[in-house]
């Protein structure tokens, strides 16, 4: 076997054995590859980093819109308590809020809400709003659609704020598609409502509480959709896939080397909790970590399984993706936690959806 040999950023380029034909390693690197069609896993805390000026916070770039050709940006943010980044609106990009840990506080039009671990926010287009890290250390994650370049804000910078900084948040402001609004009106959190469980079925700003919205059950696993493509204009959907190894042998691929393939939308994959092992493409399957993130170009043939206890990975998808795969063949599952029997996965029912979800089992 070849040694692994690294790129410059630090990325695992190992490739197939050429005498004994063993599959790649998948790629696992410290910032994206800036380029399409291409996987890669980024571990906990890596990513290209940005902090942010005049704040107490820094934003990591997981996946950008040079890997997914604009179609959507998966950032985190994380920092300590600091003011609000004041409200504005886009005309174009739809922001999703996805709290991981600590406070954050979130407007989105005439709403407030002060979020934790597991609550999501969805603002569409058009729709002022802000945010606000609380607390000692807080981290939330962002999907924004569509992707852009996945730079937004200059990097940490000494010189002076009124004289370079300020003109140049302004510009990027322009390009960036962020209207700022200073003279919309600040007001306090509000408490959270029964409707904060539902998704709404129309692209409106809304929250969702962490675990109270609808779920489905297929194979013991369990998917619970944080947004869909009928809340983002047929755009991109979200979700949180819960399993058990204890369930392996009943999901979607308990079939032998079965796997799925989207040739029109792109997936990402972070874990949050447990370990999920991952075959991508042609590479040797790679068991993530909580922390990790997995992103699956379009065309790519994927599979999952939980190799832990128990696990909890949210999906990104540019599209229905996997997420309303899960929803659409799953039963209703009102339990905030795992079943303790797994209901076997109905492989005729799974290729019956391949049409209709854009999907082809190989």
């Amino acid at each position: 076997m070849t040694s692994p040999e690294h790129d410059t950023n630090g990325a695992d380029i190992s490739r197939v054995d050429s005498v004994n034909g063993h599959r790649q390693q998948l790629d696992t690197r410290s910032v994206p590859p800036g380029v399409p069609g291409k996987p890669y896993v980024i571990q906990s805390q890596d990513g290209e980093i940005i902090y942010i000026p005049v704040s107490k916070s820094a934003t990591r770039l997981l996946i950008t819109g040079k890997e997914t050709e604009n179609a959507f940006a998966v950032v985190s943010s994380g920092g300590s308590q600091s003011p609000p980044i004041g409200f504005h609106y886009h005309r174009e990009t739809h922001d999703v809020f996805l709290c991981l840990s600590g406070s954050v506080n979130v407007w989105a039009g005439e709403q407030c809400r002060t979020m934790s671990g597991g609550d999501f926010a969805s603002v569409p287009p058009g729709t002022i709003h802000q945010y606000q890290i609380l607390g000692a250390h807080s981290e939330f994650v962002g999907l924004i659609v569509p992707g852009g370049d996945g730079s937004m804000w200059p990097m940490d910078d000494n010189r002076n704020i009124f004289e370079v900084l300020i003109p140049k948040l302004k510009q990027a402001a322009e390009k960036f598609d962020m209207i700022p609004c200073p003279q919309h009106k600040q007001f306090d959190p509000q408490a959270w409502e029964t409707t904060d469980s539902q998704l709404p079925g129309k692209p409106d700003a809304y929250f969702l509480k962490n675990a109270t919205g609808p779920a489905y059950e297929v194979g013991g696993a369990v998917c619970r959709p944080l947004v869909t493509t009928a809340e983002s204009f047929g755009k991109f959907a979200i979700g949180s896939i819960e399993g058990s190894s204890r369930h392996a042998h009943y999901g979607i691929f308990a079939t032998p080397d079965q796997v799925l393939r989207f040739d029109e939308v792109h997936h990402a994959f972070q874990i949050i909790d447990g370990a999920v092992e991952f075959q991508i493409g042609s590479s040797t399957p790679s068991k993530l970590a909580a922390g990790n993130i997995i992103f699956v170009p379009k065309g790519t043939p994927f599979w999952f399984r939980t190799s832990s206890r128990a696990s909890q990975m949210y999906c990104f998808a540019s599209g229905g993706g996997i997420v309303e795969v899960l929803c659409k063949l799953g039963k209703s599952h009102k339990s905030p936690i795992l079943p303790e029997q797994a209901s076997e996965c109905d492989p005729a029912a799974l290729r019956d959806l391949q049409a209709e979800h854009g999907f082809v089992l190989c």
